[in-house]
């Protein structure tokens, strides 16, 4: 029977074979795989500073959690316009970000976030730069 991950360390490791020793890269299968690697995520994109590694671990992390919540989502949103969307959201809940933090991130109005947020408006490929040097992820992650 499979558990959850109870116990992260207090300092995530900065190798990627140290992370993949400790949450293995594998596909996600269900409710559970979706938690453990949803809290190793959530450790890793709230770290201030982030090795090669570990943004590596995180963004493939990243794929993985997307491709199970878009297999399983029942929503007919196209994927590729949810995808980014989907991580931007998750980033935000991670790092307890307010969509007022988002507008003045991205150098929007709160009006603008409210779209971009609730699919209305694309992530744009400026939105796209200014996320991924915030978050130290690949402009990939959020089109």
């Amino acid at each position: 029977m499979k558990s959850s991950i109870s116990r992260l360390p207090m300092r995530m490791p900065a190798a990627f074979d140290e992370l993949n020793a400790l949450h293995p890269l594998r596909p996600i299968n269900d409710g559970i795989d979706l938690k453990n690697a949803g809290e190793v995520m959530e450790r890793l994109a709230v770290l201030n500073k982030r090795t090669r590694d570990q943004n590596d671990y995180l963004e493939t992390l990243i794929l993985l959690i997307e491709a199970y919540e878009s297999e399983e989502s029942s929503d007919a949103l196209d994927s590729s316009k949810s995808s980014g969307l989907d991580a931007l959201k998750y980033l935000m809940k991670a790092a307890e970000m307010k969509q007022t933090d988002l507008a003045r991130l991205l150098g929007v109005s709160s009006s603008a976030v409210s779209m971009i947020l609730s699919g209305d408006r694309p992530i744009t490929a400026d939105h796209a730069r200014t996320l991924a040097k915030h978050f130290g992820l690949s402009v990939a992650a959020f089109l």
